[in-house]
């Protein structure tokens, strides 16, 4: 929605609401569409029992019926969740209000720095009423419950990358040489080894054969005999520290267990994170994008919900935070960037998915090297270009419900596939023109017969 749809949307409402939004107690303030203050600002508990004083206070205004009445709330953290979900239950109209939003436009009211819950209830009512308002992503059924697994998974990553840096942390100190030949935690035989010979002391406590018998038990028979070679040369001539071996090997041991734990959890979460994903209709038309896997597919849905909420590619670059912003006054232009305010997880996965199909997508492929090689673009740039691209390419293929089309994802591409096909070279419109060239700038003629030979 635009800025008019929701003044016109405003202008049919009798209440407006302003709702401060906190863990234990909410302030509230009820006005109309004109800017009167139909009631002092008044708190209640985020209880049953407060949510029922809201609903009291409002009735006490009138006879209204639910859908005449608009909420704003200023989403702070998870604790507006509740509350909102209750009162879109009864049928009211929720929407949210930017606590930066609210934060800027402070000392307008007042002139003052002055912040307290009565004011910022004061200023949600007023940005409500102004249609400066977002609207609330409330998901359900299947979308719900993938963005609860996503969430959770993306917790657990970030506490797995925590204890990965642990491990390398306390094996710089007491074995420095471990990682230079054992150099990926995914391997069994180092997760083993890590649990019960971490350390030089241990190795050599065991002997040669001893230890060439416990690191083939640990590998199943297929870890390599110059590796295992090289581990004991390293463990003899090794530089690491000494002192609380027993310790450390105690901490290191708890941590490895605790890690495991973690690849488990995973596992459980990924799988059912792709049973709920293969479920959604769009997953039909977006797995046919090459080098896209059920998992992006997942953090995509759980941040946008169902695709066909939305109409304009604008839209969802918006809520990604890839959407271009720039500031320029007077003579000055400034360059354009991303503006980053937006959904992180989904402009995340737009990243990733960017990537993997420049990768795995040739016509992806093709319009990055021509940003970065022909159009010159920093490559930083050009990746952002294409992950805005995917974004609107995983929009078209949801909302028209179709299959992914090679030769519709480049006109640079499109044209390339001909030229191969004719052995004619790529035509580049050029700056300057050539020394003794009878080619006059802007002379679409190598393009003409381009496709002219096409169409033939």
């Amino acid at each position: 929605m635009n800025l008019q749809e929701k003044l016109a949307e405003v202008s049919k409402k009798k209440l407006l609401i302003g709702i401060d939004v906190a863990k234990n107690t909410h302030w509230a303030m009820i006005g109309d569409i004109k800017g009167g203050e139909l009631m002092r600002p008044f708190k209640f508990d985020n209880t049953k029992e407060g949510f029922s004083l809201l609903e009291s206070k409002i009735s006490s205004l009138g006879s209204f019926s639910n859908g005449d009445v608009m909420l704003g709330l200023e989403p702070t953290g998870v604790y507006w969740k509740p509350l909102g979900m209750y009162l879109r239950a009864k049928n009211y109209r929720i929407v949210l209000i930017n606590p930066s939003h609210t934060h800027k436009t402070k000392e307008l009211e007042d002139n003052s720095q002055t912040k307290n819950d009565r004011k910022d209830a004061r200023l949600i009512q007023t940005l409500v009423r102004e249609g400066k308002y977002l609207e609330p992503i409330i998901l359900k059924e299947d979308y719900a419950r993938l963005r609860r697994l996503v969430k959770a998974r993306e917790s657990l990553i970030k506490r797995r990358r925590i204890l990965q840096n642990k491990i390398k942390c306390i094996a710089s100190e007491y074995f420095p040489e471990l990682f230079s030949i054992l150099k990926t935690l995914e391997s069994i035989t180092l997760i083993n080894l890590l649990k019960e010979i971490p350390f030089p002391v241990d190795i050599c406590s065991l002997g040669k054969e001893a230890f060439f018998d416990r690191v083939k038990h640990y590998g199943h028979n297929r870890f390599g005999k110059k590796k295992a070679e090289k581990l004991w040369e390293a463990a003899n001539i090794s530089i690491g520290i000494k002192e609380a071996c027993a310790e450390a090997k105690i901490e290191m041991r708890q941590i490895v267990e605790e890690y495991e734990l973690l690849n488990k959890q995973q596992k459980e979460l990924e799988q059912s994170i792709k049973d709920i994903t293969l479920r959604l209709p769009e997953t039909k038309y977006l797995i046919t994008l090459p080098g896209i896997a059920e998992l992006s597919i997942a953090r995509i849905l759980s941040e946008t919900g169902p695709l066909k909420n939305y109409k304009n590619s604008k839209d969802i670059e918006k809520l990604a935070g890839l959407n271009l912003v720039e500031e320029s006054s007077g003579n000055h232009t400034s360059c354009k960037v991303i503006s980053k305010r937006g959904r992180k997880l989904l402009r995340y996965a737009a990243y990733w998915i960017a990537l993997s199909s420049i990768r795995n997508n040739p016509g992806i492929r093709y319009e990055y090297r021509y940003r970065v090689e022909t159009e010159r673009q920093n490559r930083m740039k050009a990746l952002t270009a294409i992950a805005a691209k995917m974004l609107r390419i995983i929009l078209c293929l949801a909302n028209k419900e179709r299959e992914y089309d090679p030769n519709k994802v480049s006109r640079h591409y499109y044209l390339s596939k001909i030229m191969s096909c004719r052995d004619i070279y790529e035509w580049v419109r050029p700056t300057a023109c050539p020394s003794g060239s009878p080619m006059e700038i802007g002379d679409d003629t190598v393009n003409k017969r381009i496709l002219a030979t096409h169409s033939l």
